[in-house]
């Protein structure tokens, strides 16, 4: 969304090199841009400026006050800023300081890559607008509020009136929380295209299919649709502690032979998955899910050796649809399982297509772990989902973006060539919708077809 005000913005770096730099990348935003050498002199701008500061980027590395330290004192002087901090990439203390003490809106790290930061810094300009809005919106219905309770009953005409104003306030209110949710959303994504950009070849769409079939296995328990949503989002995102793994260990080889260190370094990444979503807002239940997803149902999981339904609900579904997505596209255990496969069956490998061998072997795998690695409930409803999959009444239809329609519904997920997420599945596309699809497709290709629900 276009912004709709022009910005002032604060940069805070005792390097006169690095504020000169991003001055240039800011060049052509048109931002009000004022400068400070240190956190002292950054301070005293805050507290003289007669006109507010929307954003403030500081460097972390400064003599006399570090970054998170004056970010901390810019959150008492100007609170609604959106504080960013910059910093190399060995500072991870410095950022944990920075998002405890200064509530940084984010970290950046240098080098910086320009288009980056101006996509970051535009974003954050996006939300600050948002939360604006939503106080000025909130101070206005409560006002409007105060006074419909000082009206007396004989001014029914005038109370009818007013309620018909906070009616679209509150629509208005309505539209405005839905959009900060977006910006959740948009967090969650972002997390998600670090993973598949960093293990591009060995997860790639891993994330998204898990995810999808999580939603769709939680949707049939007794769940709220919060709690559903939390599933999808921690399926999603259920291998970000892989962030950093060397790339050897994000390899499914059979023939791989891993050292007792590799193994342990391994089985750290459920609880850094954990640690790297723990500071955004409402996703602790999504942390604890990614947590818990090596847990097995005998306990002899990892990192908490977890048994039955002590395994968050959640945590047991992705284990399940992450097991059967690594078999049949990541094809983890190849051979051996296709041999399993053609012995069971009684047949030679060559008749069995590699894609039904493994779907096969899938299926063969969850049943003969059941009730030990996968709790038996979700393994009998993930695999009865795939049965109506397999004899479903197949109302899918593949179409071209120049074909699609209002009132569509969109059966899968949308993404564009590049992997960016565009749109959820279930989406009812509307004349708004198909209008900027059609304008992202000239920036960043949108797939050459798109999965609808036929009418």
């Amino acid at each position: 969304m276009a912004l709709r005000h022009k910005h002032t913005l604060l940069l805070v770096d005792d390097e006169e090199s690095i504020t000169k730099s991003l001055q240039r990348t800011f060049r052509k935003e048109k931002y009000d841009i004022r400068v400070a050498a240190s956190g002292a002199e950054g301070i005293k701008i805050l507290k003289e400026s007669q006109k507010p500061f929307s954003l403030i980027i500081s460097d972390q590395r400064m003599p006399e006050m570090t970054g998170a330290q004056f970010l901390e004192k810019a959150k008492r002087i100007l609170p609604y800023a959106i504080r960013i901090l910059l910093t190399g990439y060995s500072d991870m203390d410095a950022i944990v300081e920075a998002i405890n003490r200064g509530e940084i809106h984010r970290y950046l790290t240098k080098p910086w890559n320009d288009d980056d930061l101006l996509l970051q810094v535009r974003q954050a300009l996006e939300k600050y607008e948002l939360v604006a809005e939503n106080r000025r919106l909130l101070a206005l219905t409560k006002r409007q509020n105060k006074e419909l309770g000082e009206l007396n009953k004989n001014l029914e005409e005038k109370v009818a009136e007013r309620s018909g104003e906070i009616v679209e306030k509150n629509k208005e209110l309505s539209r405005l929380n839905q959009e900060l949710e977006s910006s959740l959303f948009n967090t969650v994504r972002a997390f998600a295209s670090l993973v598949e950009i960093y293990a591009s070849f060995s997860l790639a769409g891993h994330g998204r299919r898990v995810s999808a079939f999580s939603r769709q296995v939680a949707e049939l328990f007794d769940l709220s649709q919060h709690e559903v949503t939390q599933i999808e989002i921690a399926g999603l995102l259920h291998d970000i502690g892989k962030l950093g793994l060397p790339q050897r260990l994000l390899e499914y080889k059979e023939d791989t032979w891993w050292r007792p260190q590799d193994k342990e370094l391994f089985r750290r990444h459920p609880k850094q998955g954990q640690a790297t979503v723990q500071f955004i807002d409402k996703l602790n239940y999504v942390g604890l899910m990614i947590r818990s997803h090596h847990e097995r149902y005998d306990g002899q999981g990892y990192p908490d050796q977890l048994a039955k339904k002590r395994i968050p609900l959640g945590a047991r579904i992705i284990a399940v649809a992450d097991a059967y997505d690594k078999i049949v596209h990541l094809k983890v255990g190849r051979n051996n399982l296709l041999r399993k496969v053609a012995k069971e069956a009684n047949m030679t490998q060559d008749r069995l297509s590699e894609a039904d061998a493994l779907q096969k072997a899938a299926v063969l795998h969850l049943r003969e772990q059941t009730s030990t690695r996968y709790d038996p409930d979700i393994v009998e409803v993930f695999l009865n989902l795939l049965k109506e999959k397999d004899s479903g009444d197949k109302q899918e239809k593949a179409v071209s973006i120049g074909h699609l329609e209002e009132n569509m519904i969109l059966s899968r997920p949308l993404y564009s060539s590049s992997g960016r997420f565009l749109m959820p599945y279930n989406t009812v596309l509307t004349k708004n919708h198909i209008s900027k699809l059609k304008k992202f497709h000239e920036v960043d290709f949108v797939t050459d077809v798109i999965h609808v629900l036929a009418n």
